[in-house]
């Protein structure tokens, strides 16, 4: 550290991007998926949606996963974006089959690369797929229709869970149905979603509601076009926002016409992708494109889709037609009333990411309320003396977080900092044996594992804190005397499921607090020889000895040894210890298994939202 101190001294520190005004959503599996503007439609795949498809439902009903995850990869294999999976359904517990596919999925490559739409009418339900997920996922869906409260409370768990989501136009009266009524109930949810709870406008996606069209039924008629207007004023009203959309419902009134319904389809997203529609669930690979619709067909859809013709009597001749299409001429010389060309999944995709949005949002954004959400600490404007925050890190005391983003803000536009070497090498190289680790209060320590066999304590690092403190404290004074700005605490293995390993799960808490004080220790002296440069402590969070997405089982990938509820409530322990402790930051280290560190993102939240300490 000391010879890479020297060597960079006078290189100039990275400087901050600049965030783009208008930024776009990205959502990830086990890769990255960015939708910006060139990105073009997104396919959600429906076939692992019960009411999507006959055939999963099929599958998922008798219990056969295997087969049923056959359907989820020929979803991949027709080049679906985004995979959507729904369980509603009366024979089965719905959470428990989410939980179950979706730990499933994670272990299949080919699926689990691939961002996921966790869709539900129930919140429990939907709430387990988040537990079981790695990447960035979207949650289908949340409205108003459930009252202010409970909406903001689920899109602020949609945040801290780290999904985009999608809103759906109803509200406490019902279903949007009309261009006034969808543009009114999602500018208000945007409106609330922005100044309550801070959500990235980017990670909204709005569902304003396709509606059957052709009914018959005259207030039917314009439910097209009124979905097609809607998109394009919330998306020139509210920046950053996407639009998905369910095609099924636009054509149920031509249930059993397949290829007709397809070409509804198609002509529908032909008008609707240019006002901004980004997305819908769909099934990957059956629609044709706008060009292999034969003309006449094509111009009738257009008619009762935009609801306008020249005589006005559209939706006659669409019905007529549809009668044409169910039962066709019985005569082989007379043409067939509908025609479609045939294309392969890479031209239909190809086609729709040819179509652009033509609307512009040059709009402001909402600011959300004061304590809405939390600050870019990156961004914190202020400054603090050096030496108002030496003077607390002499006396062993803990500056205020603020006061902590304010000096390193300030450090770091003039210089690197730099964070502390290995913990677990260092003490290997001191060739400690099991008696260094049982110290004296566990030389009598006497428990035995599951297979009867006396647990050994040689190799648990974090239990020297009690063993051998003066040790630890050393060797954070080795890292800071060698240029470290920051140390971290003796606890990489500090949660109870780590320390349970070893039977020691009750001295959890106990164990963080006195590392941590033993590193604020260290850090004292060092600052007290030079208080030119305080030296500071992060509290070391470790990934634990299990994992979210990885089955210990060769015959039941769906298997874990351990829950998100235990993580959490694990890792919530641990940072109740660092934080008593006095540590200045909290850093969630050594990132495996994204869900693992989801969890303990989410435990530092809950942590602080239970006790109301600032941070």
């Amino acid at each position: 550290i000391a010879a890479v101190a020297k060597k960079v001294k006078d290189c100039p520190p990275r400087k901050l991007p600049e965030l783009p005004k208008y930024p776009y959503m990205q959502l990830s599996g086990l890769e990255p998926a960015l939708l910006g503007a060139e990105s073009g439609f997104q396919w959600v795949g429906e076939r692992c949606n019960l009411m999507g498809s006959a055939k999963f439902k099929k599958l998922v009903d008798a219990y056969k996963w295997d087969e049923a995850m056959e359907v989820c990869l020929a979803q991949t294999e027709k080049k679906a974006d985004i995979l959507d999976f729904n369980f509603d359904s009366d024979l089965i517990d719905g959470q428990t089959a989410m939980g179950k596919f979706m730990r499933m999925c994670v272990t299949e490559p080919q699926v689990a690369k691939l961002p996921f739409m966790i869709d539900s009418s129930k919140w429990p339900v939907i709430e387990e797929g988040l537990k079981c997920v790695q990447g960035k996922s979207i949650v289908n869906s949340i409205s108003l229709k459930v009252g202010e409260e409970e909406f903001l409370r689920q899109a602020m768990l949609c945040k801290r869970y780290g999904a985009a989501v999608v809103v759906m136009a109803f509200d406490e009266q019902g279903q949007a149905a009309t261009f006034e009524d969808k543009v009114r109930i999602c500018q208000r949810s945007y409106k609330l979603m922005r100044t309550k709870v801070d959500f990235p406008p980017e990670d909204i996606i709005f569902d304003c509601n396709v509606l059957t069209i052709a009914t018959g039924l005259p207030e039917h008629n314009s439910y097209g076009i009124d979905f097609i207007k809607a998109v394009e004023e919330i998306k020139r009203t509210c920046p950053c926002v996407s639009f998905s959309g369910g095609l099924s419902n636009l054509s149920f009134s031509f249930r059993g016409l397949t290829a007709l319904r397809d070409a509804m389809h198609s002509v529908f997203l032909y008008h609707a992708i240019p006002k901004g529609l980004n997305m819908s669930i769909v099934n990957p690979g059956g629609l044709p494109r706008y060009t292999d619709i034969d003309p006449k067909a094509r111009k009738m859809c257009e008619e009762v889709i935009l609801n306008q013709s020249e005589d006005g009597n559209h939706v006659e001749r669409m019905l007529e037609f549809a009668e044409q299409v169910k039962n066709p001429p019985a005569v082989a010389a007379v043409e067939m009333p509908l025609k479609i060309e045939k294309s392969s999944a890479v031209q239909q995709k190809d086609f729709l990411r040819s179509l652009k949005c033509d609307v512009p949002c040059t709009v402001d954004h909402i600011v959300p309320e004061p304590k809405a959400g939390l600050i870019d600490v990156c961004r914190m404007e202020g400054s603090i003396e050096t030496s108002k925050v030496a003077e607390k890190i002499i006396a062993c005391g803990t500056p205020t977080p603020s006061e902590v983003v304010k000096y390193f803000n300030g450090e770091l536009k003039k210089r690197i900092c730099f964070l502390d070497g290995g913990m677990g090498t260092r003490i290997q190289a001191e060739d400690l044996q099991e008696a260094d680790f049982r110290g004296d209060r566990f030389k009598d320590f006497k428990e035995v594992d599951a297979n009867g066999i006396p647990v050994s304590l040689k190799g648990n690092n974090d239990l020297l804190c009690f063993s051998k403190p003066d040790l630890i404290k050393d060797v954070h004074k080795e890292y800071y005397l060698g240029g470290s700005d920051i140390c971290e605490t003796n606890t990489f293995n500090g949660t109870g499921i780590s320390q349970g390993e070893y039977k020691m799960q009750e001295i959890v808490y106990e164990l963080n607090k006195v590392a941590a004080q033993l590193c604020k220790k260290a850090a004292a002296e060092v600052t007290k020889e030079q208080p030119d440069k305080p030296r500071f402590v992060a509290g070391a969070i470790g990934p634990t000895s299990r994992t979210l997405s990885v089955s210990p089982s060769v015959e039941d990938c769906s298997f874990r040894n351990v829950t998100w509820d235990e993580l959490v409530d694990s890792y919530k322990e641990q940072v109740s210890g660092l934080v008593d402790g006095g540590v200045d930051i909290l850093m969630i280290e050594t990132i495996f298994d994204t869900q693992n560190s989801k969890a303990a993102i989410f435990a530092v939240d809950q942590y602080f939202i239970e006790t109301g300490k600032e941070r």
